[in-house]
Parts: C-alpha cells; sequence; structure tokens
C-alpha cells in the first residue's frame, strides 16, 4: 500500500515555480518499509528522503515530518492514500490564491470490501472521508468547516509551526492511547489563533478503507477516543447532557423506522458523549496526581529548530 501512494506521489505534477521533495517517515515500522523506500527513490522522478521516528504516533511522526522537510508549503498525507496526477498543484494553488496558512483536501473512500448497506454518507466523516456529491453540490465557501479538515490531506506554511505550535504529542491512538483528535485539536488552535484555513475541494486523495473499519465495533471505539480527546484538549464541548438525551432519543427513532444508518450515527454520538465525561475523569485524576507531584502539563509538541 505504501508503494500505491509513493507511486501516485511520483506521478503527481508539481505546481508551476515548486520543486517536490518526497519525505517519508517510519513511524517505528518492523517490516520492510525501508527497503521498499530504497528502491523507490533509485527510480523516482524527484528528490526522496527517509527518516525513522521511533517514538509511536502520528503526531510524533508529523512533528518529526515538519522539522525535516526542506521545502514550503509542505503537504501531509498518510501511507494508505493515493493522490491525483493534480493534487499538488490544486494545494498550492489554493494556499496560494486564498492567502491560507493551511488548507485541507478532499478523501473520497475506496473500499476495499464491499461496503455493508448501513454505511451511507452521513458515516462517512466518522472514517476521515468526504462525500464527494455532498461537497460537489455545496455552495462556495460552505465546505470551510472544521468538520471538513482531515489529515490525510492537508498542506500548510512552514511558519505555521513558528506561530502555532505542533501537533499535540499526548493525543493521537496509539498502542494503549486511545485518546484521538490530535488533527483536529491542531487545526482549532490554527484558526482560534488568528490563522487562515480553508478546503481546497480540488485538491483530491483516495484513501483505502479495509474491512475491519466497516465495522459497529470500530467505529464506536472510534466515537469514544475522539470525545476522550476532545476532553483532554480542553476548551468549549458540545458534549452536555442534552446532547445524550437528544442522539438517544432519536437513535430510538431512527430504529422504529428502520432506518439503520441514522440509527447507528446517533449511537455514536453517543459513544462520544460517554468518551468526553470519561476523558474529563482522567484528567481530572491527572492534574490531581500532577498536583501532588509537582509534574508539569502534558507537551504540545516540539519547538522549532
Amino acid at each position: 500500500m505504501l508503494l500505491a501512494t509513493l507511486e501516485s506521489v511520483a506521478a503527481a505534477a508539481p505546481a508551476p515555480g515548486y520543486a517536490l521533495e518526497c519525505l517519508v517517515v517510519d513511524n517505528g515500522s518492523t517490516d520492510d518499509t525501508a527497503t521498499a523506500v530504497q528502491r523507490f527513490a533509485k527510480r523516482a522522478p524527484m528528490v526522496v528522503r527517509y527518516v525513522f521516528e521511533p517514538r509511536p504516533g502520528s503526531s510524533f511522526a508529523r512533528n518529526r515530518a515538519a522539522l525535516e522537510a526542506q521545502g514550503d508549503p509542505i503537504f501531509f498525507i498518510d501511507d494508505d492514500v493515493t493522490v491525483a496526477p493534480n493534487w499538488a498543484v490544486e494545494l498550492a494553488r489554493a494556499l496560494e490564491e486564498r492567502r491560507l496558512d493551511g488548507a485541507c483536501g478532499l478523501v473520497v473512500p475506496r473500499w476495499l470490501v464491499a461496503r455493508p448497506p448501513w454505511l451511507g454518507p452521513l458515516l462517512y466523516p466518522k472514517l476521515a472521508v468526504h462525500d464527494e456529491s455532498a461537497i460537489a453540490g455545496a455552495p462556495a465557501g460552505r465546505t470551510d468547516k472544521l468538520d471538513n479538515y482531515f489529515s490525510a490531506n492537508v498542506g500548510l506554511r512552514r511558519g505555521v509551526f513558528a506561530r502555532f505550535g505542533f501537533f499535540r504529542e499526548d493525543l493521537g491512538v496509539v498502542a494503549g492511547n486511545p485518546m484521538s483528535g490530535e488533527d483536529t485539536e491542531f487545526f482549532e488552535r490554527i484558526i482560534a489563533r488568528g490563522g487562515a484555513f480553508g478546503f481546497a475541494p480540488l485538491a483530491r486523495v483516495v484513501h483505502a478503507i479495509p474491512a475491519e473499519r466497516m465495522t459497529i465495533r470500530y467505529l464506536r471505539h472510534k466515537a469514544f477516543a475522539f470525545g476522550m480527546g476532545s476532553a483532554m484538549r480542553g476548551g468549549r464541548t458540545h458534549n452536555r447532557l442534552d446532547k445524550l438525551v437528544r442522539n438517544a432519543a432519536r437513535m430510538t427513532l431512527a430504529t422504529a423506522r428502520g432506518n439503520r444508518e441514522a440509527e447507528i450515527y446517533h449511537q455514536l454520538e453517543c459513544a462520544n458523549f460517554f468518551g468526553y465525561w470519561w476523558g474529563r475523569l482522567l484528567r481530572l485524576k491527572a492534574a490531581t496526581a500532577a498536583g501532588r507531584s509537582g509534574a508539569g502539563a502534558p507537551t504540545a509538541g516540539p519547538r522549532p529548530a
């Protein structure tokens, strides 16, 4: 899958006036990733560099990439996506023409097995992918919203990290740490501190969705983890008791109507609620323990080199 990603990057045309550098951050893998990247680098039409980051977690990998990358702007993709030939052109164009600090592109799903009937567009955001038809039909500017920003396809000015900091390294699903939402927190922080952020629908990537992610159990776990992450990052929340009551009622109504997709959606919103309050409890315990020991606050990533 990584080779398919790299081949698509190699086929992507650079934006006018730019050259592409391909930086692969190996986040502690134990397979033949290094060998595969070395073989690809010999035939690639751009500079390819390999960096090993032993600390597991997407925040560690992305922060390492931000420090290692030579160019500006810096585009981030995941290792299970393929990019469109005009991907880099459109992402760079969005940053330049709209004078943005950051832009997220379109992420559409590629189902590796048949999609279950209940997994419809209402649930796509739970998998961090877009409903392409809904995006295409949306009025101009209406797509510039946090719900559409996914880190599998994002372009950032290099100066963003000096101005707004890095990805928080205490967030992110890693081994026994279930707290996700590190990318949402990062985008929220940029916007809250006056950064210009937007959506670039023409910068398209295709995200592979395997069978194990097309289960209610997986989505429920993900929703719970995202709720935990939102609690740990702090700030305002919509996870009040009225949300639980509202979604429980809507879930019951959807069940009665036989609308499985809506039923699962509201079930996931309830899971998000419980994850948030579990995270609040853990945060309170951590703060109490830190107060007793005199420990400092969690890290929000490295400082610029």
